[in-house]
This record gives C-alpha cells, sequence and structure tokens, in this order.
C-alpha cells in the first residue's frame, strides 16, 4: 500500500474506540498503535506503524488470558513465519508487551466476494492454492470464510453497489470506514489470514487424515463442516466443506448448474463423499465447463454431419453433375457462321433464285472440349441464353433443354439428347458446324425440329430420332438401309 492509501485509511478510522484495551499511541516492541480495525475470536486487530521506520502493519494482540488461547497465538505466529508464499500475509515480527503477546504481519484490505464465473473461478483457485499449501505441510485451517480471505493490491468491485461478504455485526463498521478510506486498486490478489484455528493433521490407523478430536466444536457456524461443529472432528473433507460454502456465498446461494455440481459434492454431509483432496476440488472448478464444451463440440459434429449428409446428397444427385458440367465449360470467343439465303435476280418473279450467302460474326459464349471417350450425365441441365459449342471427338448423353435463344453448335462429335420435351417447347436452335451427329434418343421426327436445325452444309452430318447413338452404328445402319434399297430395286 502507498502512503497516501495508508493515511486515508488511518483517518477514516479516527480515534481507538473506547471498546479497545488498548488506546492510540501504545507502543508494541517497534510498533505503534494507530487505529482499531476489529476483533476476532482470540484477539484484536490494530492498525500500527513501525516507530523508526514508519512503515504500517497489522497488529494482532492476543485478547484472552488462557493457556488454550496463547498456544494457538504462538502457533498462528510460528507457522506464519513459516509461509513464504503470497496466498498469506507476510510476516514480520512477534513479541510480548504490555501483558500480553503480539503479531506484526503484513497490512492487507478486506473486500467483497467476486461475481461471474470466471471472476469466482479465479478466486477459489487463488485460495485453493493457500489451503493446498497448508495441508501438504499437515496442517488445516478450519476457519475459511469471507471474512478471514483479504485482498493485496486492491480489492475486487461489488456488484450493484452490494457488499457480499458477510461480516459480522462488529466489524462491518471498521470495515465501511475503512473501505471508504482507502482507494481502489486494478488488481486485487486474495490472501488467506486468521490461522489461529490452524491445526496439525493426525494419522489414524486406518491411514485417513484426522486431527485431535476438540471437545466442543471449533470454526464458523455455517462454514463449518457438520462433523467439525459437532463432534470437533477436522479433516481434510472439513477445509473442502468450508471452500464449498465459499463458493456458493459468491453466488448468493444460487449457483449455475456447472457450479451447483461442485458445490453439492464439496458441502455432502459425509466427508467420504467430498472431493479427496483440495487438487481435485480446483481440478474440478477448471473442468465445470467441460461438459457445455463436449455437448457443444457434440452438437457442432452433429450439426456438420448433417450438412455433410444433405450436401452429400445434393452432390451426389445433381451438384456432382453441375460441377463437373461448369469444369468442363470455359468461357471464350465462338465464331459463328450463319447461312443466309437471298433472292438473285427480284425482276423475275416467276422463275426466282436464290443467292447464299455465309455471314461470319464472333461472340462471348462456352466452349465445351470433349474427351476421346464418352460423357454422361444423368441429370437433366437446363441452358441459358446464349451461345454454346461442343467440340469433339467425343460423345455426350445428356438430357439438354433450354430456351429458343440458346444455340449448340456441334463440331465433330455425337450428341445424344434424352430430353423428352419436342419442339417448340424446347427452343435450342442447333447448329451442325462439320462431322457433328444429333440424335434424340426419345423423340420422334417432328417437322417443327426445322425451324431449330441448322447446317453449314459444307461437311459431313447426321440428324436422327430414336436413332443409333455412335457413329458407327449409324453407319452400319445406313450400309443396311443401302442394301435393302438395292435388292429392293433388283427384283
Amino acid at each position: 500500500m502507498d502512503e497516501d492509501s495508508i493515511s486515508a485509511m488511518c483517518a477514516a478510522h479516527g480515534p481507538v474506540a473506547s471498546a479497545c484495551r488498548f488506546a492510540a499511541g501504545t507502543i508494541f516492541g517497534d510498533w505503534r498503535l494507530t487505529a482499531f480495525i476489529g476483533r476476532g475470536g482470540n484477539g484484536e486487530v490494530y492498525c500500527a506503524e513501525h516507530v523508526s521506520l514508519g512503515t504500517s502493519a497489522a497488529l494482532k494482540v492476543l485478547a484472552r488470558d488462557e493457556p488454550r488461547a496463547k498456544e494457538r497465538f504462538v502457533r498462528e505466529a510460528k507457522l506464519l513465519s513459516e509461509l513464504k508464499s503470497t496466498s498469506f500475509p507476510q510476516f514480520y515480527s512477534y513479541g510480548e508487551a504490555n501483558g500480553c503477546p503480539y503479531l506484526a504481519m503484513e497490512l492487507l484490505e478486506p473486500g467483497d466476494l467476486p461475481a461471474g464465473d470466471r471472476n469466482v473461478a479465479r478466486f477459489l483457485l487463488a485460495v485453493c492454492d493457500a489451503v493446498a499449501e497448508l495441508h501438504s505441510r499437515g496442517i488445516i485451517h478450519r476457519d475459511i470464510k469471507p471474512g478471514n480471505i483479504l485482498w493485496r493490491s486492491g480489492r475486487p468491485a461489488t456488484v450493484d453497489g452490494r457488499a457480499r461478504s458477510p461480516v459480522s455485526p462488529e466489524r462491518s463498521e471498521p470495515r465501511k470506514r475503512w473501505l471508504q478510506g482507502c482507494a481502489p486498486h486494478p488488481v486485487a490478489c486474495p490472501a488467506l489470514a486468521d490461522l489461529g484455528l490452524a491445526k496439525k493433521i493426525e494419522t489414524s490407523d486406518i491411514g485417513h487424515p484426522t486431527s485431535s478430536v476438540t471437545i466442543g466444536g471449533a470454526g464458523t457456524p455455517g462454514y463449518g463442516a457438520p462433523e467439525q461443529m459437532e463432534r470437533g472432528e477436522a479433516t481434510v473433507a472439513s477445509d473442502i466443506h468450508a471452500l464449498g460454502v465459499l463458493a456458493d456465498c459468491c453466488f448468493d446461494g444460487k449457483p449455475p448448474r456447472t457450479w451447483a455440481r461442485i458445490i453439492r459434492r464439496a458441502t455432502s454431509s459425509i466427508p467420504a463423499h467430498r472431493y479427496p483432496s483440495v487438487v481435485a476440488f480446483a481440478r474440478a472448478i477448471r473442468r465445470r465447463n467441460l461438459l457445455l464444451g463436449v455437448s457443444a463440440f457434440v452438437a457442432v459434429i452433429a450439426l456438420s454431419g448433417l450438412c455433410l449428409s444433405c450436401f452429400y446428397s445434393w452432390w451426389t444427385q445433381s451438384g456432382r453433375e453441375v460441377w463437373r458440367w461448369r469444369a468442363l465449360c470455359d468461357r471464350g470467343k465462338i465464331v459463328s457462321v450463319s447461312r443466309i439465303c437471298e433472292p438473285l435476280d427480284a425482276s423475275h418473279p416467276q422463275y426466282p433464285g436464290y443467292i447464299v450467302r455465309y455471314v461470319t460474326n464472333q461472340v462471348d459464349g462456352m466452349i465445351l472440349h470433349l474427351p476421346k471417350d464418352t460423357l454422361s450425365f444423368t441429370k437433366p441441365i437446363l441452358l441459358k441464353p446464349g451461345e454454346y459449342r461442343i467440340i469433339g471427338p467425343g460423345r455426350i448423353d445428356v438430357d439438354l433443354s433450354g430456351p429458343s435463344n440458346a444455340v449448340v453448335r456441334l463440331k465433330d462429335c455425337v450428341l445424344n439428347n434424352m430430353t423428352d420435351v419436342p419442339y417448340p417447347q424446347n427452343g435450342i436452335h442447333y447448329v451442325f458446324e462439320g462431322g457433328a451427329y444429333l440424335n434424340f434418343v426419345n423423340l420422334d421426327r417432328n417437322i417443327e425440329h426445322r425451324r431449330y436445325i441448322h447446317s453449314d452444309g459444307k461437311s459431313r452430318n447426321a440428324l436422327r430420332f430414336r436413332g443409333p447413338t455412335t457413329f458407327k452404328e449409324l453407319d452400319e445402319e445406313q450400309a443396311r438401309e443401302y442394301e435393302r434399297m438395292l435388292q429392293r430395286d433388283l427384283r
């Protein structure tokens, strides 16, 4: 704490209360009392400053002149001097003055319990680190509660302006004055204080950690475990019970579903049903959202599988062929030749003559280069308006349809159109550019087709309805027809 914060805190306390045993200015070794902080079960806590250095400290003075209380006080001072972790208040000095023992330690701030899933988890894990260090030394705390958790370098913010840590009435007013005098800091670290009830763990014959039996329960009602408060039997499970109650207080007794399971197990009335260690309790906190994460992951996988299944179904039915059609088609310039028949001489209407004129133009369109083998499509393909050119050598079997402003130019290829939509409903214009064979597999000859099928007349072209599917079969059929015609003529 900086000097301004200390001065503000001391000024907020004002003079030492008349109910205190010692007045302001009383000297305890190297320390001078400046303000009264509060009273606990075994002692009183004052704000003090070093006589020579002027540094501040929290001075705890034993208030009960009993051998058992003094034994606990000495044990607390010795334990605090051995703990070097930041999870506990720093030890300064121990001694006796004015007829009673005193303990000088780091001056920390009281604060409120945090709120929110992540803040509560961070807070409890820090407290678990402190309790786990005590357990590793064979010591149980026996009095874990919000009032025994102080904050170093700041304090957490309150929620809606409400103080959330339950404090005793005699300590509430000093805490309010202290919080008003201390400026908040952006970073807060909890520290576990008040080791007066800490006790050494003894191991029973069956190997379970227990403490020596205390006549009458030791601890704070509401936080102490049932076996601790009723029979004075404190174990590692007792501290875990207190941690579970502390977690429940952070949520005002209404924990979320992810926390309710952890708190329910930690606060079980049967010690054997609680977590076996503080490490296991902390592990459960870290994994509190694991089930939600796994559920979300499974849901994402299931949704992805459903989407993949739908995509695969679409892909196998039509998407793959549409993709293949688009992959084979390249946009490019199509050079088209149109045949126009014009009257030769308009002056002789009785003997009309015509001259054939060829007009060449260039348009943008889709060009499909066929492989040498057969290319088959099982799903219909609907052409958009525009120019298309299919170039062989090769054969394509496809149900092709489209509007009357779609033009398909065939060159050196075989097109078996499997459409069953007759003209003029299916009004694609076909243009033979040489060596092309167009076969309507499912249509009969219709005079309407003459309006939609054109030829340049320069190369071998063929048109069939329900005819053979290849040039070879077409040649064989034509040869048989020619032979039958010759036999008929010979007769």
